[in-house]
């Protein structure tokens, strides 16, 4: 095996020879986000000084006899620069891109594309497997007509086409920028296995994380004085403050940073764009990520400050809270910068255990509170910042009155939904952490003498116990009546019939007086929970309600439902996003859109969708073409009386119901990696019926 480093280019370079993609390689598959990284990485080391960019490592095996390469890893790089020569190739035979150099075109066609003295009738230097190789052929002999537009060869051919012809460079400025991409030329020898070095490759080797990327990104380009100084004052730091899971760190404060919340596995590329469109210098960067990871370990650890908002912020630590930790960096800060009394520090935790708490109970989805949670500081500042300093309202009113604004999957839930769900929520069956949470408080309540329900339940030394058994003896069929079955299928997994216990659980088929009165029995606990059980001569539906009832009034007060006499100086257009999965837009009639922030104003649903897919044409139109020739996502290439053309060849279904057409956009949204929370609806007050036109 030898290996060296040389510029892309050069690899492709040379006469008879040809790039081979083994057959147990999978197709190309590279999506149009990392065409975008690539081409914008290219545009970057155009407009810098670098003379190189890294661009991984080529493994390759050479055919006995032959120049040609077995590519063993490196495949979808090759055939994606092959791509981008292919499109300046044609680029400039249509006239849309000039060359100061008249032979340059021959000779990015001749040398790095094809082999015009290859003896097999097929001259191209590239040889994909079969499906990928029509298309990629097609793209360097056919018309475009013949181009095989399902192909995800074509599709990012025609992304790099589109960006080449806009881009304003001359194929010469192009060329150069291509040949500053470098790469790791490992070439195999004869006695290498070419199948165990694939699987090292792809099996055995340690991917750097998110975090290892982020790092390498804000230290490498710095001096190494400055290098060391940074990552001891401010990156290791960060490192040890986030449990060494820096890449979770960096995805919440890049959540409450932007309000909105990024793939883990994307949060590297994300937290560049951000840093780069913020223009900041890396050490103050730095300096503020130092800053917020301490509050992260703070929440993290429940040291925010004295017992008694540690106990609280503890008591919501039960529950996965972490994906409140964009809200809380956030609100700490602040809280610490105005100098928030700690009486309101403790109310705002407070309204945000009963908002979780009720929700809880009202089996409402807890993945609608981590877009809550990425907005809900800002949402409030907004309001508060609004207000004239003579009425400037406090942090905790307008939390309040926020939160209980909030409709469909974020809704605060009523007392009288409570109530409700209260008595059928199947409380045993509740993710653990949910469980132990509404146990814990349910036992321990407000009282300064607690049992550590949570650890003591994790480490096994108690366990949840249903009063009457999950399997019925004969004697308590007996004793809950000729209706036994009914009252235990409607009351078996919930409140009334759950409590702790000390006992081992293999009695918990016993009668409910042998239960009551056994060594470390009922009678005997010093549990809250088991006190109106100690005094009951019987366990039927009627203790049953009694203890419902008691239970629920505990609840009730643990988690009262917040008033607010907050009201904001003027009324809000009521609007929902597309990411907002349970909101009816239904009946609902519309005034005006916001994409990427710019906001836009409308009539009817049919002319909002015929605009907004005319801006993703424009932002991506490779995408828009695939999606047509594929008749995906109500897409088509095909004119129909339905359908509104978005340019030649390009069509979209447009008369359709409301609900169709948010599913389109879902579709395209997806399909073109776009957040669907990019696109903003605002209604208008008059909703009086679906207004489709």
């Amino acid at each position: 095996m030898k290996g060296d480093a040389q510029p892309l280019i050069k690899f492709f370079d040379g006469a008879d020879k040809r790039f081979i993609i083994p057959l147990y390689q999978r197709n190309y598959d590279w999506k149009e986000e990392n065409c975008e990284q690539l081409f914008q990485d290219l545009m970057k080391l155009h407009g810098s000084n670098r003379k190189s960019h890294f661009f991984g490592s080529i493994v390759s095996s050479i055919q006995s006899g032959t120049e040609d390469r077995f590519i063993i890893d490196g495949q979808q790089r090759i055939t994606t620069v092959s791509l981008i020569l292919i499109a300046m190739v044609n680029a400039h035979k249509e006239g849309l891109i000039m060359a100061n150099d008249a032979r340059l075109v021959s000779k990015i066609f001749r040398c790095y594309l094809v082999d015009e003295f290859q003896d097999n009738e097929r001259k191209v230097k590239l040889k994909p497997i079969k499906k990928d190789m029509q298309a990629f052929d097609a793209l360097l002999y056919k018309p475009k007509e013949q181009y095989i537009k399902e192909s995800n060869v074509t599709r990012n051919y025609d992304f790099f086409y589109n960006k080449i012809t806009s881009v304003g460079l001359t194929l010469d400025e192009l060329f150069e920028t291509i040949k500053k991409l470098e790469v790791i030329n490992i070439r195999l020898d004869e006695d290498d296995d070419p199948q165990l070095i694939f699987e090292s490759l792809n099996s055995t080797g340690l991917d750097l994380s998110e975090a290892d990327k982020i790092r390498n990104y804000l230290l490498m380009s710095l001096a190494p004085a400055e290098q060391d100084d940074l990552y001891t004052r401010f990156w290791n730091p960060i490192e040890e403050f986030t449990k060494y899971d820096p890449s979770s760190f960096v995805r919440d404060y890049l959540t409450m940073k932007q309000g909105k919340i990024g793939r883990i596995d994307k949060i590297y590329f994300i937290f560049k764009e951000y840093a780069e469109t913020a223009n900041i210098d890396r050490a103050t960067l730095l300096e503020d990520m130092h800053h917020y990871a301490k509050i992260y370990s703070q929440v993290d650890n429940a040291k925010v400050g004295t017992d008694k908002l540690n106990r609280k912020l503890n008591q919501l630590r039960t529950l996965d809270s972490t994906i409140a930790y964009p809200f809380f960096m956030a609100f700490f800060d602040y809280a610490t910068k105005v100098g928030l009394p700690e009486t309101e520090i403790y109310q705002v935790l407070d309204v945000i255990e009963a908002y979780w708490a009720r929700r809880i109970i009202c089996n409402l989805p807890s993945n609608a509170l981590n877009k809550v949670f990425a907005t809900l500081h800002r949402d409030v500042l907004n309001h508060v910042n609004r207000s004239s300093d003579e009425t400037s309202p406090s942090y905790i009113d307008v939390l309040k009155y926020v939160l209980l604004k909030k409709g469909r999957s974020s809704v605060f839930p009523s007392d009288e939904e409570v109530k409700g769900d209260f008595k059928t929520r199947q409380v045993y069956k509740m993710p653990v952490n949910a469980r132990m949470f509404i146990l814990e408080r349910m036992e321990n309540q407000d009282n300064n003498e607690r049992h550590d329900v949570v650890k003591e339940l994790t480490e096994k030394n108690i366990t949840i116990e249903h009063i009457m058994p999950q399997t019925l003896s004969d004697k308590w069929k007996a004793t809950l009546g000729e209706d036994w079955e009914r009252i235990h299928e409607q009351y078996l997994h919930t409140m009334a019939n759950l409590t702790l216990t000390g006992y081992n659980s293999q009695y918990s088929n016993l009668t409910f007086i042998e239960k009551r009165d056994m060594e470390k029995g009922f009678k005997d606990s010093a549990f809250r929970l088991n006190n109106s059980v100690k005094s009951c001569e019987q366990w039927t539906e009627t203790e049953l309600k009694a203890r419902q009832k008691e239970l629920q009034n505990v609840f009730m007060r643990l988690w009262p439902m917040p008033t607010t006499s907050f009201e904001p100086l003027s009324r809000e257009a009521e609007s929902a996003s597309l990411d907002d999965e349970d909101y009816e837009f239904t009946g609902k009639k519309l005034q005006a859109y916001m994409l990427h922030g710019v906001r836009y104003t409308v009539n009817t649903w049919k002319e909002m969708l015929i605009q907004v897919c005319g801006h993703i044409l424009i932002e991506k139109r490779s995408t828009i073409e695939w999606l047509c020739a594929n008749e995906k996502c109500s897409f088509s290439a095909t004119p129909e009386e339905w359908r509104r053309e978005l340019a030649p060849g390009m069509y979209v279904w447009t008369d359709n119901s409301t609900a169709t057409k948010i599913n389109i956009l879902h579709g395209m949204f997806e399909e073109c990696n776009i957040p669907a929370s990019e696109l903003v609806f605002e209604f208008r007050s008059d909703q009086e019926g679906e207004d489709e036109e």
